[in-house]
């Protein structure tokens, strides 16, 4: 601690002390106030470190991608996304581990990092004792001290509050045997982008694009526009989203083989493959009691040469052409750009959100939004003419009616440059929309208890028959998130889909296998980056004592990128500001 002085005398004698060396050539009383404002200056600084603000850097990637710790910032070559990879973990892996990347928006794989060089973890400017006066709520982000090495600072979400019962199933958190549910502010603080139409590759012949665009929409000079046709049509007005993956991946795709012969040609290819140096036999089987020809992933150009090459029969070749464009239609995972240098098990997520916005608008009469959400699906209306938007359950697949469950009127649809602003979320069963910033109904909950989930198994405990059914639905589900416009025209931009994070089973010491009961003034804290977080789900003690709360952190601050300077013809390392990553947390 510090002593600060406190009273006159002290305050002229500490003045007179600094002021001594400069009194032959400075004894103005502008430089006097100077030397006065800066010794108050420090002596605030000291104050608000010691009992309000304090910084702390983050090491590890637990919280990623909304908090970064050390890691390299990746800009794809194949899309221009930029995105951050972790260097360390919190499950302590090798810095040099990871040579190469996987581009999150795009799937590019193999991106070199050999010269990128390494960034320091986000600072945080943390107001210290926020928590003396009241206590942390869901989804808040905390900075805490371990309970198990008290010297060390922990920052995570908070998930479990004091006197709660909790489980994890299903990626989802459920408290007194019901969903966890966020709202708006959570939503935006913790979704995770699955694929940004702002970061689009140049026409290449391994991509396609997740969007399929109906006829009155088109793209130039990487611009989206909608107008509408003389003789508009349903469909024309849709663009559908479908995630189409250029490589990789643990989905499972399947083809029916009937035929005899096509089975033989199936096991030709089985003697070919044993007497031949390939590395995908593992990838692909057939399913002699479903019929079916199996695939992880998607089928690499190569294998689909190959069992071209030997197929015999025309019944097998069609088969392969099916499963070679099936399996690129995969199911959104919890896949993180963060971890893409460590091998991990990928799990299907299901809830989804989008954001669209609507410029340069001349004569658009209705927005049309649909959203898969639980077993049902949504679609929001904004009749921009009428001002009003509505939001409908639909009665069934393929349904165009539904129930009115929401209504409002007299909406300021377009902000003051005349632009739309559509976030549209399903994250937790709760059905949000905001228009502009501002919500624009109450959100509407589906029931989810957590008897819903009892027979669902994490994905790496099922088999492949069972994945392949569920990956088939994931992917027919995901086509029903959509945007339909009618009337006159519109450019579109900010056409991002999200995902919310998806807690994984972890070691399952707690809170997996069964509920747990938080006693009172204790937490159960969770990190965003749920495959590779230690927290709560995993620690031999879960819970984190009230006292140990260090306070909220509320903005990151002063981060830094590495840079070069050349002095003297030698090249020194410096840190350079990196101004884009100061931000507000929640």
């Amino acid at each position: 601690m510090v002593a600060l002085p406190r009273d006159r005398l002290t305050w002229k004698l500490l003045t007179r002390i600094l002021m001594s060396r400069f009194r032959n050539t400075r004894e103005s009383q502008w430089f006097r106030n100077m030397v006065e404002l800066s010794i108050l200056f420090v002596i605030v600084v000291m104050v608000l470190r010691a009992f309000v603000l304090e910084g702390y850097l983050i090491s590890t990637g637990s919280m990623a991608p909304q908090l970064l710790g050390l890691h390299k910032q990746v800009k794809c070559p194949s899309c221009g996304f930029g995105f951050a990879l972790g260097t360390t973990f919190d499950n302590s892996v090798d810095d040099d581990a990871a040579q190469t990347a996987t581009c999150p928006n795009c799937r590019q794989t193999g991106i070199q990092l050999q010269d990128v060089p390494a960034a320091h973890g986000d600072q945080l400017l943390v107001h210290k004792g926020i928590f003396d006066f009241r206590q942390p709520g869901r989804w808040e982000s905390v900075v805490f001290r371990n309970p198990a090495t008290p010297g060390e600072a922990y920052v995570k979400r908070t998930a479990g509050l004091p006197g709660e019962t909790i489980q994890l199933a299903d990626g989802d958190l459920f408290v007194e045997s019901q969903i966890a549910r966020k709202d708006m502010l959570a939503v935006r603080s913790m979704r995770i982008p699955v694929y940004n139409d702002s970061f689009r590759p140049s026409e290449q012949h391994d991509w396609a694009s997740p969007w399929q665009f109906g006829s009155s929409w088109s793209r130039s000079n990487g611009r989206i526009r909608f107008a509408e046709p003389k003789e508009p049509t349903e469909e024309g007005s849709w663009t559908r989203f479908r995630y189409w993956r250029r490589s990789g991946g643990a989905h499972f795709s399947e083809v029916a083989i009937f035929t005899p012969e096509a089975v033989q040609n199936w096991n030709e290819c089985v003697n070919q493959m044993q007497n031949r140096p390939v590395t995908w036999l593992s990838r692909l089987a057939y399913d002699e009691d479903r019929q079916v020809l199996r695939l992880q992933g998607v089928m690499p150009p190569r294998m689909q040469q190959d069992l071209i090459t030997w197929s015999k029969n025309d019944k097998f070749r069609e088969a392969v052409f099916r499963l070679a464009a099936l399996s690129h239609l995969a199911p959104v995972t919890d896949h993180y750009g963060y971890n893409s240098g460590l091998p991990a098990t990928e799990s299907i997520v299901h809830d989804l959100g989008l954001s669209i916005r609507l410029r340069d608008l001349n004569g658009l009469q209705l927005v049309r939004a649909r959203l898969p959400a639980g077993h049902h699906v949504f679609e929001l209306q904004l009749d921009l003419q009428n001002r009003s938007a509505s939001l409908l359950r639909l009665n069934g697949p393929g349904s165009e009616s539904g129930e009115k469950v929401r209504h409002s009127e007299n909406l300021e649809l377009l902000d003051s440059d005349g632009e739309l602003f559509l976030e549209w979320s399903g994250f937790d069963r709760r059905v949000l929309a905001c228009i502009n910033g501002a919500q624009i109904f109450a959100e509407y909950d589906i029931p989810r208890t957590l008897k819903d989930t009892q027979d669902q198994l994490p994905d790496q405990w099922q088999s492949p028959a069972e994945l392949a059914e569920k990956s088939a639905a994931a992917v027919e589900r995901q086509r029903k998130l959509a945007i339909s416009l009618t009337g006159g025209s519109a450019e579109v931009s900010d056409f991002v889909v999200y995902r919310d994070v998806h807690y994984t089973p972890g070691r399952m010491k707690n809170a997996v296998k069964a509920p747990l009961k938080i006693p009172a003034g204790h937490y159960f804290v969770l990190g965003d980056n749920s495959p590779v977080s230690a927290d709560s789900r995993n620690w031999e003690s879960p819970f984190v004592p009230h006292h140990l709360l260090i306070g909220k952190p509320f903005v990151v601050h002063l981060p830094s990128r590495p840079g070069k300077v050349s002095v003297g013809g030698v090249e020194l390392p410096i840190r350079i500001p990196d101004w884009s990553r100061i931000r507000y947390i929640y």
